[in-house]
């Protein structure tokens, strides 16, 4: 082998180096294409206490029943009347039904004249029975200030009479500064309070008038 053939040997050999260098070095500096992070949000079950009454009572909390739209996860916006889109990078930990659920029997279960809120299991006859429809809860920005939109349906029956006791209707907006999912979120807590307030309320209210 000459000299001159281990030289041209030797620069072939380095020309591929920096070539494989040259790709990798590009291949660095492509742009990588992420997928966006996935923001979740929860409500949850506000401090509302009340007055004790003479008798402790059982309330059966059938599930919270949702209109279309309303079934997934979906934190859903609507830019005009008759349209409605889910948010892409933003959702609810649940379906938010489940999630209006969950608050309803928590904030149920700490009042002093309910001894306990039955969900999946019944253990006991209830002599209440609570059941509410989810029709709406959505960011409506097609106004010139964005708002949240809560509408929920509630009726709560008298077992040992077998009649409706109250039917209540909470259809409530909250204006947020901000058209995002987070101010979504806040003004869905807000809103929220109120209708878990008016629950309550209603609730002790029919409860009461049984034991008088």
């Amino acid at each position: 082998m000459t000299a001159f053939f281990v030289f041209r040997l030797r620069r072939a050999a380095l020309a591929a180096l920096l070539s494989l260098t040259s790709l990798a070095l590009a291949a660095c500096a492509l742009p990588v294409n992420r997928a966006p992070v996935q923001q979740t949000y929860r409500l949850t079950a506000p401090e509302i206490r009340t007055a004790p009454l003479p008798q402790t009572t059982v309330i059966q909390l059938l599930p919270v029943r949702a209109a279309a739209g309303f079934q997934s996860p979906a934190m859903m916006y609507s830019r005009s009347p008759d349209t409605l889109e889910p948010y892409r990078d933003s959702r609810w930990l649940a379906p938010p039904a489940q999630l209006v659920g969950e608050a309803i029997a928590r904030t149920l279960s700490r009042q002093p004249w309910i001894s306990a809120v039955q969900q999946q299991a019944v253990l006991v006859n209830a002599p209440w029975t609570l059941h509410c429809n989810l029709n709406r809860l959505e960011h409506d920005v097609h106004a010139n200030q964005g708002a949240v939109h809560l509408d929920l349906v509630c009726e709560l029956a008298n077992q040992r009479t077998s009649r409706i006791a109250a039917h209540w209707h909470f259809d409530g907006r909250q204006p947020i500064a901000v058209n995002d999912a987070a101010h979504f979120a806040q003004g869905a807590q807000t809103l929220l309070d109120q209708a878990l307030k008016g629950i309550v309320e209603h609730t002790r209210a029919a409860v009461a008038a049984a034991q008088s």
